[in-house]
């Protein structure tokens, strides 16, 4: 394990726990979250390593790698992702002035770059897990592992997209540097990650699903994510919503408390934390729009 004893963002040392949350995946097990006393960043602390992290991830419930097992809240995932990869891709075309070149990081199965290649980018993804490399190249989609991610060029992509993978990053600003590096001048990075500053967030609190700790290495609010993006060369341009991860994280939620009538809550709930967050761009998860300066 690894105890964090600066701020990433700030640097500085002094933190306070704010949650204690559980891996919900397996056996409970319960992991600290940080927040740094100086600038309010939160950060799972201590955090795992290497082979440590990625056992982790080897559950048959991370959707992400296998498309899931057919549970009702895979077909839920599924079918939102489906809707979601068509308003992701007219989100990253209506903001990149060079439509050309997409680079996928965490590129999972390889979804989004098998719509993308649907609509003439060229496309290249970068993903750490074998199982979904292998899951994407059933879709027609070539991914390269993080060991060869370099073969990318610099100043080459149009446009870097991670959709929920930037929480999973160990290290968080020396990935920032490389996205950088790898855009074209006036290159655009797309960020999606969750929001612990939404309703549903501070509902659930330690069950809130998407601390999905000790995956999520980083915690954002909107905040941690300009002062990330001016340290790392990128203006923060436009902050979008994302309506349907309020309720898919809702009834995740509820699937981790066992309440009764679960779904019905997680209905419930989604729709307040819209209600609440929506003029304000403060819903469960939010997409950020970063230009490289």
């Amino acid at each position: 394990m690894k105890k964090i004893e600066a701020c990433p963002l700030c640097g500085n040392n002094d933190f306070v726990s704010v949650r204690k949350a559980p891996y919900y995946r397996g056996k409970q097990e319960i992991f600290n979250i940080d927040s740094c006393t100086s600038c309010g960043f939160w950060f799972t602390n201590p955090q795992p390593e290497g082979a440590g992290l990625a056992a982790y991830y080897e559950s048959e419930d991370y959707v992400s790698h296998t498309d899931g097992t057919g549970s009702l809240l895979d077909i839920v995932y599924n079918w939102v992702r489906n809707y979601a990869l068509n308003k992701k891709l007219s989100i990253v075309e209506s903001a990149v002035r060079n439509k050309n070149t997409l680079l996928d990081y965490g590129a999972g199965t390889g979804a989004f770059l098998a719509r993308a290649k649907e609509k003439s980018w060229s496309v290249t993804g970068v993903e750490p897990s074998e199982v979904a490399r292998k899951n994407a190249k059933l879709k027609g989609v070539d991914l390269l592992s993080v060991e060869n991610r370099n073969v990318v060029k610099d100043g080459s992509c149009s446009a870097i997209s991670l959709w929920h993978v930037l929480e999973h990053l160990p290290d968080l600003k020396e990935s920032m540097l490389y996205f950088n590096a790898k855009l074209e001048r006036d290159g655009v990075l797309f960020v999606a990650v969750p929001n612990h500053q939404s309703y549903d967030a501070e509902y659930y609190r330690d069950q809130w699903a998407a601390l999905d700790v000790p995956l999520h290495l980083w915690h954002f609010s909107k905040t941690d994510i300009a002062n990330l993006a001016l340290a790392t060369g990128f203006s923060l341009e436009k902050v979008y919503n994302m309506p349907f991860d309020s309720y898919y994280v809702s009834l995740l939620s509820e699937k981790i408390r066992a309440s009764s009538m679960g779904p019905l809550k997680a209905m419930y709930r989604g729709f307040v934390s819209n209600l609440k967050g929506g003029n304000t761009k403060n819903m469960s998860s939010l997409i950020y729009q970063l230009r490289k300066s």
